[in-house]
């Protein structure tokens, strides 16, 4: 509102005017649709007759005036420069484009021909889809928790919208991350959405211990005549929602005064980028409560912080990760691990890295669908005809496959897929690891299987684990 955009009636009743321009309202209708007394109500029905008649709203020219007053651009401007992460329920551009723009990686300069690129615009994420908890590790990004004017089919404006939206599970794991585990600053919030403050209260159970601080906060607007009320305001947000009031008076400028408030702060905020640690502790939380919300975080997380995948990776042992992880490539085998050279007392040797992926589905394989096991052993498959992975020669990765298609249903497996074992056998590098696994483990499922085949099949893996290796010189 400091830049000039509408209050809720505002809002509301412009809403209802441009239905009225557009004729599918008369004056009537239109002047008994503003005095419902209730603007929720009043845009509940008026989105429905927008729809209903196809009646496209402008709210770009509702929600931003030609010429925005300079306080709330300057006090935008202020807030962006703190780089913090913005979560609002507003729908309009004015986090979006504040201050100066996200810096991108280096580029070199253009040149008339092509010119340099500008820095990227601040990321903005608006799509109920996008309402992701890792979105909150995102410094300067903004979270528009209620839709943007953008795309209107994402606003949440209706009764039924804030039905339907608070009841979406990465909403609600959005909401419940940010309350439980950061410190949130309300600005030109007045807490009202009763949805806001379920997950405020639930994260909150612990402040009501004696003597312990409050973790979030509220900027309040008060008047110097309204002691008590205030007061009375302050011991409601502590006691009801474990929320400290800030104060700040606005006797001589109004709410304006809120741009000196924050000029004061400035020198003293001290907004960090999340740790090593706090992006693994979030990954933690998403592994040990494993929804499809949080799972879709910690791959979001691990997509932007790739030095993270093995963290998570070693974590996991639940099958409810491998659609997503297949989704994502983590099975593809570009990611499979060279081999490093080192230099020895003993003069040259070689290292091989275990692959993370695969190491998760050594230890789910058994407890994989039918459908999620065909894929396992095409993962094999591709895995083994990649000629860069032939060339990699990496044992580890040999073994891996050989625990992994040692637990995969028999009936899975053709003659092609024995020839491919015997090629993990007979690489350059000590394969007993592979040949022990198996033996140990396949082989005996197929001699005591009564699948029909399966006899033959451990014949021919019994010629596999016989087969000769060549030494040098023969």
């Amino acid at each position: 509102m400091l830049c000039g955009s509408p209050d809720w009636p505002g809002f509301a009743n412009a809403v209802v005017a441009q239905l009225e321009k557009a004729g599918a309202l008369n004056f009537l209708e239109a002047e008994q649709l503003k005095g419902l007394g209730d603007s929720r109500r009043t845009l509940s029905i008026a989105i429905g007759v927008a729809r209903e008649r196809s009646i496209d709203i402008n709210f770009d020219g509702i929600l931003h005036p030609e010429r925005p007053h300079q306080v709330g651009l300057d006090l935008y401007d202020l807030l962006a420069s703190l780089r913090p992460v913005f979560v609002t329920t507003n729908y309009d551009k004015w986090l979006d484009e504040a201050g100066p723009r996200e810096a991108t990686a280096e580029r070199p300069p253009g040149n008339e021909a092509q010119p340099a690129e500008r820095p990227a615009p601040r990321a903005k994420y608006y799509l109920r889809e996008h309402l992701t908890s890792d979105r909150l590790a995102e410094r300067g990004a903004v979270i528009h928790l209620h839709g943007s004017y953008i795309d209107p089919k994402s606003m949440v404006v209706s009764l039924r919208d804030y039905i339907e939206h608070y009841a979406d599970e990465r909403v609600r794991t959005l909401l419940a991350e940010m309350f439980k585990n950061h410190t949130v600053l309300f600005i030109g919030y007045g807490l009202a959405e009763l949805e806001v403050l379920e997950h405020i209260i639930r994260s909150n159970e612990k402040v009501a211990a004696p003597g312990v601080e409050p973790r979030h906060f509220i900027v309040y607007a008060h008047r110097s005549t309204e002691r008590v009320q205030t007061e009375f305001t302050e011991r409601y947000f502590r006691d009801q929602c474990g929320v400290q009031v800030i104060r700040y008076c606005i006797d001589n400028k109004g709410y304006s005064e809120l741009l000196d408030v924050f000029k004061a702060w400035q020198p003293e905020f001290d907004v960090r980028d999340a740790s090593t640690l706090d992006l693994q502790n979030r990954l933690d939380r998403c592994v040990a409560d494993s929804t499809a919300s949080r799972r879709e975080s910690a791959l979001r997380l691990v997509k932007r912080n790739p030095g993270l995948a093995a963290y998570v990776l070693n974590s996991l042992n639940d099958p409810a990760w491998f659609e997503d992880l297949f989704q994502e490539g983590f099975f593809e085998p570009k990611h499979n691990p060279t081999l490093k050279e080192v230099e020895t007392a003993q003069g040259k040797a070689f290292q091989a890295e275990g692959w993370p992926a695969l190491r998760y589905l050594e230890r789910v394989t058994s407890q994989l669908s039918a459908d999620q096991a065909t894929k396992a052993i095409d993962i094999l498959r591709a895995i083994d005809a990649d000629p860069v992975r032939r060339s990699l020669n990496n044992w580890r990765t040999s073994w891996s496959m050989a625990t992994i298609v040692s637990q995969l249903p028999t009936e899975l497996l053709t003659s092609d897929d024995f020839d491919m074992m015997r090629g993990w056998l007979l690489g350059p590098f000590d394969s007993s690891m592979v040949g022990g696994e198996l033996g140990k483990r396949l082989l005996p499922r197929l001699l005591q299987s009564d699948i029909p085949g399966d006899e033959e099949k451990a014949l021919v893996l019994v010629d596999v684990l016989t087969t000769p290796r060549r030494t040098e010189g023969s």
